[in-house]
């Protein structure tokens, strides 16, 4: 499945109090792109996954979470999550992000 889109950020709206998401591409064991819209303040707890992945700020603002270690991004910046470590996102400001699994690595 991959579906076209011309404006992430038009997407997703962003919806007070809440986070939603929406798939882009899901090559089933392969790669999968997932839209996060989330308002400011809204997190995604720390998990693990097994297979490494990365998170793109398209706008607004995140920390993210590797390992217990944070980091902040931008709009434009990317944190790669390694496969088997702990990691969450928190929104600092409402927020449109790209979460890219490679799944199958």
């Amino acid at each position: 499945m991959i579906t076209a889109l011309t404006n992430l950020n038009e997407a997703l709206p962003i919806s007070v109090g809440a986070t939603a998401s929406k798939p882009l591409v899901d090559l089933p064991g392969d790669l999968k792109l997932v839209l996060f819209a989330m308002d400011q303040g809204q997190e995604i707890s720390a998990h693990s996954a097994p297979f490494p992945a990365s998170v793109l700020c398209i706008s607004g603002g995140l920390d993210v979470m590797v390992d217990g270690a944070w980091t902040t991004l931008a709009p434009g910046d990317r944190h790669d999550l390694p496969k088997g470590l702990p990691h969450g996102v928190k929104a600092t400001a409402p927020s449109h992000w790209l979460l890219t699994m490679q799944r199958g690595r």
